[in-house]
């Protein structure tokens, strides 16, 4: 049984020096493990110290295959082919840079491309499970437009932590990273086994949406202790979508719940708007009055604002008149940040955005780094 327990932020960098990260893709590894990683890596180190960024976000297990070496998941294949370890690599590499990192895990995915479960990896969980003697564990495993394992099973909740566990004990991250994908449907026939059950075995049962809120608090609650059993000041964070009650409704992730209970660090909203936003409820500044006001129900949970790099080449229609006539939104919104005692930093999105050599890419790239020489 996971408990619910209240936790307590931790401080980590200096009251005055913002937070400046970006997140590191799985397929922006991807793409370095298909060439020289070392060389790859070291490039992106030095852009890093360019953009003042202190922080990396690096994607180490996307689709249940782990960039580490792990004992409970498979190891990504581009990963096997090197004779080092890549997670241990880019942690002693960015130490040595003065950059922090955190592991970025998406809990539940295993596939979006298959539901036919002998097309993922047979050293997967979610197969092993489902080819086992075992009937019992099969609803451990969710097929609804992919491969998922089940937010609501204890027994998933576990190995989702202990993998947290394995990470923080065996490699010296400063922060572990879960991002928004949390149920990845709303459609009540995803986890119906599991609910009909829960029902059964309860007198007052929570309605659907309030049980499937539960279990991810369930699991988000359950990491934060297991990574403060282990170090104190590894680093727990969260990147939700922008919207609060999207959040809420559709995704069943109880961002206030987390805040005021101390369930993460830090919060990272992705603010992946502009000023002009035609829908104003979107609007930039509107959406990080919203998101101040959740970290206000607790002072020791951060504010990290994530930031829309790979917008500066718009392909959507409500952002293409904007974006493409300005080409200093990223500066002008950091500028605001750095000015804005409620936000303690920003995180970009992402590093291959950051670095593009288009020219949209480098008009607000150039801008950018004009103001970070100038405010530096």
């Amino acid at each position: 049984m996971l408990l619910l327990l209240s936790g307590c932020g931790v401080e980590t960098e200096k009251p005055s020096q913002k937070h400046s990260g970006v997140w590191l893709s799985y397929s922006e590894v991807s793409a370095m493990l298909d060439g020289d990683f070392k060389t790859e890596f070291r490039s992106l180190l030095k852009n890093c110290q360019d953009f003042k960024i202190n922080n990396l976000y690096i994607h180490v297990r996307a689709f249940g295959d782990s960039l580490y070496k792990s004992s409970l998941f498979p190891q990504n294949e581009k990963a096997l082919k090197y004779d080092f370890d890549i997670l241990e690599y880019v942690i002693d590499a960015c130490h040595q840079k003065g950059i922090l990192v955190h592991a970025w895990i998406n809990p539940y995915r295993i596939s979006t491309t298959t539901q036919n479960i002998e097309e993922i990896s047979s050293e997967s969980p979610a197969y092993l499970w489902l080819h086992d003697q075992d009937a019992q564990n099969d609803k451990n495993v969710c097929v609804s437009n992919g491969v998922y394992l089940n937010p609501s099973e204890s027994e998933v909740q576990q190995l989702i932590i202990n993998g947290v566990r394995e990470i923080v004990s065996n490699y010296n991250v400063d922060g572990i990273h879960y991002d928004d994908y949390f149920y990845p449907t709303q459609s009540e026939e995803f986890d119906k086994a599991s609910y009909v059950a829960y029902t059964n075995e309860n007198t007052f049962p929570l309605e659907l949406a309030s049980w499937r809120r539960l279990n991810v608090d369930l699991l988000l609650s359950g990491t934060y202790n297991a990574i403060k059993h282990i170090k104190r000041d590894v680093i727990f964070s969260v990147s939700p979508a922008a919207s609060v009650e999207n959040n809420f409704q559709s995704l069943y992730a109880d961002v206030r719940t987390w805040v005021d209970n101390g369930f993460v660090d830090a919060i990272i909203p992705q603010l992946y708007f502009g000023f002009d936003y035609p829908d104003d409820s979107f609007k930039f500044e509107t959406l990080l009055t919203l998101w101040q006001d959740v970290c206000a129900l607790n002072p020791d949970v951060k504010l990290y604002i994530g930031l829309a790099f790979y917008k500066s080449k718009p392909t959507l229609s409500a952002d293409i008149p904007e974006w493409q006539q300005n080409g200093d939104i990223i500066k002008r919104q950091v500028e605001l940040l750095d000015g804005n005692e409620n936000a303690d930093g920003y995180v970009y999105f992402s590093y291959s955005s950051l670095t593009s050599g288009e020219a949209e890419f480098k008009t607000q790239r150039e801008s950018l780094t004009d103001y970070l020489k100038k405010r530096d």
